[in-house]
């Protein structure tokens, strides 16, 4: 009741063409043929009838299947990507076929669909293996066979694999302001590499992850060099504007006047370097951070950030009082051998609180005067999400420790583990189909947090303890 219903020749070219003959292949009908279709218009009712006469053909059930020429993979690694040999359709297809409102082929019946996708997932194999010269020539031998003529469909896979391609150049054009070092730093493919289909997408997407370049990005160029066995990869991309001013200001009765100003710019210089500024104020808080981050000191594979702070804070509900922090930190970056997403951070951080004379906080400024508390952290992150900075796909998971007090001075002595799981799943999206639109995608994601503290944290209790329900200090649950 929700459609139109009007007619549209090219979309019925499509039905005739693609979708009803796939219909019939999806469930074995492979000599499906449309032999005739006729219009018959109703003029005073502004309507039509669309009549098709078809010859549905037989059923083909999966016969033998075989595949010749495999040299790289053997026979049993072809067969993983053989889409009969199990029974049943996976959870996927089957969610799949509810969205699309295809019915799935019985057991045994040879779906082209399948088919089909099966020998690009082939490709894609060998691609990885930098066989991008192979051809996978997928044969379907239609045969009558047994005493009841049953028809069947012998499969086979004609593999002529060639000679892997080796990267010869890695080129990157578009970028004016965005130095060149900074999108290589991204690649995870490099020259004299044996070419690979998923880390060069891989590369693509981390290049759209520093979120420099209008996306969507566009693909990249995969080109034979004069011996026309290697290849040369160009990465185009088109700059645009990073760094942003925000600010804003408030009036309320019982806080007066407040408001904020901040500075942000990720590509500094267009070296991906990143300088952060914000400002708080108001009746009830005054907050400054200045924060500095180079992801590549000096050229090499260690990233620096070092950040400083001053916070104030007023609680008003229960008569709290006014807690003020004040601080810095150095954390160092470094990449683990082996695992692209993975690195390991270290850092060092002083920072000392201040509570005032009035309300409960005057009482803990008594019995934790001047508190200061020196932090050795150290963090593990593996982070394979794209698209950001909403990511779409993939996962981030984090471990950190903070080792607070004893041999590093101040008067706070505790311990304090933190983790954090994050994982995302496409669902669908809508449009993007043409060239240079963005589609809107819908992610299901999933987010994990624990944390345990361990030792006394004296006077640091509001900011490094977990308060259960609570809005006024602490890491709220």
């Amino acid at each position: 009741w929700f459609r139109k219903g009007e007619f549209d020749e090219d979309k019925y070219a499509g039905d005739l063409g693609d979708r009803i003959p796939a219909l019939y292949a999806g469930q074995g009908f492979v000599d499906f043929q449309v032999l005739k279709d006729t219009v018959v218009i109703d003029r005073e009712r502004g309507k039509a009838l669309i009549d098709l006469t078809v010859s549905e053909g037989p059923r083909y059930k999966v016969g033998t299947f075989e595949a010749v020429g495999n040299r790289r993979f053997n026979t049993e690694e072809i067969a993983r990507f053989y889409p009969f040999s199990r029974e049943g359709a996976t959870l996927g297809q089957r969610v799949g076929s509810v969205i699309r409102r295809r019915h799935p082929a019985p057991t045994g019946v040879f779906d082209r669909e399948r088919w089909e996708d099966a020998t690009q997932k082939l490709r894609t194999a060998y691609a990885n293996e930098g066989y991008i010269y192979a051809t996978i020539r997928p044969a379907v031998d239609r045969q009558v066979v047994g005493p009841d003529s049953q028809h069947v469909a012998n499969l086979r896979w004609e593999i002529n694999e060639d000679t892997p391609a080796i990267i010869n150049r890695v080129d990157i054009a578009g970028n004016d302001y965005t130095t060149e070092q900074c999108i290589r730093d991204q690649l995870v493919i490099l020259p004299g590499d044996v070419f690979n289909q998923d880390r060069l997408i891989r590369s693509y997407q981390n290049i759209g992850n520093l979120n420099f370049f209008e996306t969507p990005i566009a693909q990249p160029d995969v080109k034979p060099t004069e011996n026309g066995k290697d290849v040369d990869v160009v990465f185009k991309v088109k700059e645009k504007r990073t760094g942003n001013v925000n600010f804003g200001a408030s009036a309320g009765q019982g806080t007066g006047l407040g408001g904020f100003l901040g500075l942000d710019q990720p590509n500094l210089f267009g070296q991906c370097k990143r300088v952060s500024a914000q400002f708080q104020y108001g009746a009830y808080i005054k907050d400054f951070n200045l924060s500095y981050t180079d992801p590549a000191v000096r050229q090499s594979r260690i990233s620096a950030t070092t950040s400083a702070y001053r916070s104030q804070a007023r609680y008003r509900i229960g008569d709290l009082g006014i807690s003020t922090r004040t601080g810095g930190s150095l954390q160092l970056g470094f990449p683990v051998p082996q695992s692209p997403f993975t690195r390991l951070y270290a850092s060092y951080g002083v920072e000392g609180v201040h509570y005032g004379s009035s309300g409960l906080f005057g009482e803990v400024e008594q019995l934790y005067p001047n508190s200061i508390r020196s932090t050795l952290g150290l963090t593990a992150t593996h982070d394979t999400r794209i698209d950001l900075p909403f990511a779409t796909a993939g996962g981030m998971q984090t471990f950190a420790a903070q080792f607070n007090g004893g041999p590093l001075g101040g008067n706070a002595n505790f311990q304090r583990y933190t983790t954090e799981l994050r994982s995302y799943a496409p669902l669908g999206q809508l449009g993007g189909k043409n060239p240079g639109s963005q589609p809107v995608k819908f992610v299901f994601g999933l987010t994990g947090r624990a944390g345990a503290v361990f030792g006394n944290t004296g006077g640091f209790f509001t900011s490094q303890e977990f308060a259960l329900g609570g809005v006024q200090y602490g890491e709220q649950l």
